[in-house]
């Protein structure tokens, strides 16, 4: 009777750990989500680099560190198979609007400038989507 037991509990706590992986760990649609911002946040790096404005590279640099630090966070929560913590997911917010806000105040004549706000655009609509679909 008891090994029946320690059994049911052994397929009990087997069956619920797999369930909060799969959530954690999420389906095709949201780890897509998730690449894409990866990527998208990549490529704000390459044009950030290439902006001629110090001032304004700074700024979107230290928003995208924020952005990439979050995402970091995360990424070890979910391997560690913790819930992503609430304080990161605002950080890459919070860096996301930084770089906007660093961006949005740059010559646009800089072809750069206009390269990294597509990217950031893309990396917002991608992230928007982590948040709907994880």
């Amino acid at each position: 009777m008891y090994a029946f037991r320690v059994i049911i509990a052994a397929l009990f706590a087997i069956t619920t750990s797999a369930s909060v992986v799969e959530r954690q760990l999420g389906g095709i649609g949201c780890n897509v989500a998730r690449f894409q911002i990866l990527g998208a946040l990549g490529d704000a790096g390459d044009a950030i680099s290439e902006i001629q404005d110090a001032d304004v590279q700074t700024a979107a640099q230290a928003g995208l560190d924020q952005a990439n630090d979050g995402i970091g966070q995360i990424a070890s929560s979910l391997l560690s198979g913790a819930a992503a913590p609430a304080e990161s997911r605002d950080a890459v917010e919070a860096g996301l609007a930084a770089m906007d806000s660093a961006l949005s105040g740059a010559d646009d004549s800089d072809a750069a400038v206009g390269d990294a706000q597509t990217a950031l655009a893309d990396a917002t609509a991608a992230g928007q989507d982590v948040v709907a679909k994880c």
